[in-house]
């Protein structure tokens, strides 16, 4: 003997009441929580033209409810499992993505309504990772979600709002990067690499090596621990960027400052070249050097000894962020996009003209002026610097013997004009 299966949407009641002993029995009944039945009736098939349901929605309106039948031996009737493995019925499968409306909000749920796929749940442990996720939820709201189990043991379609978004969020991200497209991303973390970010609730990567000029850390060395002190500041702020790379498998997503400005920058990066003077301004002066924006995608830097022919020791006491000046190109890293600059290049060079001032073999005095493992930087009168090397100290370091700031006697070893260099040694003293 054989059975019909009549499966139905939101129920309430059998119409006519006469008619529900037709109903040979009750398979399934979802939980009422929401104030909605939801019931899979077996009736005879002799009988199903007879039976007639009304639909009522949890807005009260009555609607006729549209029956999907199937016929089933009664040996194959177990459980609602068990049916639902064997038919589909048209009902969706874990893990497609589902649309609904919020129907109720509480601190141990939320309610959705899909329609005439029944009501979903969303449990709290979707929120635990991100409060804010339910903060934006509100009753009324349309939300995507995906669904998790069709029948959990409450008897409620389980969704998640944390896949449905990550899913949409990979889609969105494939789109955005395949369009060239540039977004606006919150910096939320910063590691000695880079800067977190975050986009559409997924962390993302920007490598410092994709910071723009404007952001890059300036700090002399590559000192780890003062280029993650630098980029405390970004953390809570908004960057603009572009996707350069992402794999959803590998939860990877890598995003750039730099690129922004990459094309725009090497067509004026090839338009310079060596030995130009060009006009720029100051954005910033650090211990090394001072960074110089010579339009709105393309910056240069002037090292320290780039400044003056004379010994700089500080760059801040001579050139302030703000500043305009003109400069003349040394340099064109068309590898990297970079431009270096000299502001001595523009003055008189001393060294032209040095063998009219000093010799090899010239006794004279020297300030010293830094010392260094490998010897010590004097300053000779004509802005020109000189170098004792520790080669010429004998078994003591430079820093056992030498005092900075102070006046030696010496004698010229060697000048080489064209590289700039003059070799110097220290005079011996008589007791």
């Amino acid at each position: 003997m054989s059975e019909t299966l009549a499966l139905f949407g939101d129920l309430r009641r059998l119409a006519e009441p006469s008619k529900r002993q037709k109903v040979s029995r009750l398979l399934w009944r979802a939980p009422n929580k929401d104030k909605v039945k939801r019931y899979i009736y077996i009736v005879p098939e002799k009988d199903l033209s007879l039976v007639i349901f009304l639909h009522l929605t949890w807005l009260s309106s009555i609607l006729l409810t549209t029956m999907q039948t199937i016929t089933m031996d009664n040996s194959q009737i177990k459980s609602m499992k068990d049916l639902l493995a064997k038919e589909d019925f048209g009902l969706p499968k874990a893990g497609q993505l589902l649309q609904g409306e919020i129907i109720n909000i509480s601190k141990s749920n939320v309610f959705i309504d899909l329609g005439p796929i029944g009501i979903g749940i969303v449990y709290p442990g979707q929120f635990y990772d991100n409060p804010d996720r339910m903060k934006g939820l509100k009753k009324g709201g349309h939300v995507s979600v995906m669904l998790i189990e069709l029948e959990n043991d409450e008897g409620y379609r389980e969704l998640s709002l944390k896949a449905a978004q990550l899913t949409t969020a990979w889609e969105d991200i494939r789109e955005k990067m395949e369009k060239g497209e540039l977004v606006n991303t919150t910096i939320v973390n910063i590691n000695k690499g880079g800067l977190i970010v975050e986009l559409s609730g997924i962390q993302g990567f920007l490598p410092l090596s994709q910071l723009s000029g404007e952001h890059y850390p300036k700090v002399e060395g590559g000192d780890t621990t003062k280029i993650v002190q630098a980029l405390q500041k970004f953390k809570g702020q908004e960057f603009k960027v572009k996707i350069i790379d992402f794999n959803e498998a590998e939860n990877k997503l890598i995003v750039s400052e730099r690129a922004i400005k990459e094309e725009a920058a090497k067509e004026e990066l090839a338009k310079l070249t060596v030995g130009q003077i060009i006009d720029g301004e100051i954005t910033e002066v650090t211990d090394f050097g001072a960074f110089v924006r010579l339009s709105d995608t393309l910056d240069a830097l002037i090292h320290s000894s780039e400044i003056d022919w004379k010994f700089v020791d500080n760059p801040k006491d001579i050139l302030k962020a703000g500043e305009k000046i003109k400069a003349k190109i040394i340099n064109l890293d068309m590898a990297t996009g970079r431009v270096f600059l000299s502001l001595k290049a523009l003055k008189d060079d001393p060294w032209l003209k040095i063998d009219d001032k000093y010799q090899a073999g010239q006794k004279i005095k020297g300030k010293v002026i830094k010392i260094r493992q490998n010897g010590a930087f004097i300053e000779l009168p004509g802005n020109i610097i000189g170098l004792l090397p520790a080669s010429e100290l004998g078994d003591k370091s430079p820093a056992e013997i030498l005092e900075q700031g102070k006046e030696y006697d010496m004698a010229i070893v060697s000048i080489d004009a064209k590289d700039h260099k003059l070799s110097l040694t220290l005079e011996k003293t008589t007791e």
